[in-house]
């Protein structure tokens, strides 16, 4: 990708190929968030409670808004949820 991330992925994207997918790096995902290079964002809830564990979202994060498109619910109590990235929020 080189060392420059955010480029890597806007050359990547720019190509034609199948879907990039990023699984569980909340250091990338707000780089990519910051970047505008997200279009959507994948959020899947397990039914346990662990106490601690990492953040989603790396710390320093922008506020960010999204529009849900889809939710699923699994018979295990898993819930999918997938959301569009609708931008930064607006002051209300």
């Amino acid at each position: 990708m080189g060392p420059d991330i955010a480029e890597g992925v806007r050359r990547i994207k720019s190509q034609d190929g199948p879907d990039i997918v990023l699984w569980g790096s909340s250091t990338l995902t707000s780089t990519l968030l910051e970047h505008g290079l997200a279009d959507e964002v994948l959020l899947i809830v397990y039914p346990v409670l662990l106490g601690t564990g990492k953040r989603f979202f790396a710390q320093g994060t922008l506020p960010r808004s999204f529009q849900l498109l889809n939710t699923r619910a699994m018979p295990s109590g898993i819930i999918f949820s997938t959301y569009k990235v609708a931008g930064g929020l607006k002051a209300g």
